[in-house]
């Protein structure tokens, strides 16, 4: 592995999109096979359940726009950044996977709420929405 891990241009395009438009609500990141760069995986609009189905064995970025009713019944979203490091991953591609979380979550403007997961149930629709309440 190489001491220093990119991340494609698209990524970040990808996130911007995910902002501007009604379009895409996720966007899953993985590294390449080298370990030295962050590519996008998927991108495209799923639900809560899908998403979680669609959380592989090995670990991935994920930026999702949640959406739930607040507690005074208004509609809201916010922009999740999840780091997905399911058990089982080695040692060297949980460090890259956690250096590679690091970069990108420093060049995108406009995360509302950072989850680091190693289960999908820490990423439950009700343990998300009250992080993001808080």
């Amino acid at each position: 592995m190489t001491s220093a891990i990119s991340v494609e241009d698209r990524c970040i395009d990808a996130f911007n999109e995910l902002k501007t438009s009604r379009h895409i609500t996720t966007v899953l990141y993985r590294l390449n096979h080298n370990l030295d760069t962050l590519i996008v995986d998927f991108e495209g609009n799923l639900t809560h359940d899908e998403l979680l189905k669609a959380l592989p064995s090995d670990p991935r970025l994920v930026v999702y726009e949640l959406h739930f009713a607040d507690r005074d019944g208004s509609r809201r979203a916010v922009i999740v950044l999840i780091s997905w490091s399911p058990q089982g991953t080695g040692p060297e591609q949980m460090a890259a996977h956690a250096a590679v979380y690091v970069a990108l979550r420093n060049q995108l403007d406009g995360i509302d709420l950072s989850i680091e997961a190693m289960s999908r149930s820490e990423l439950e629709y009700d343990r998300l929405v009250r992080a993001a309440r808080t």
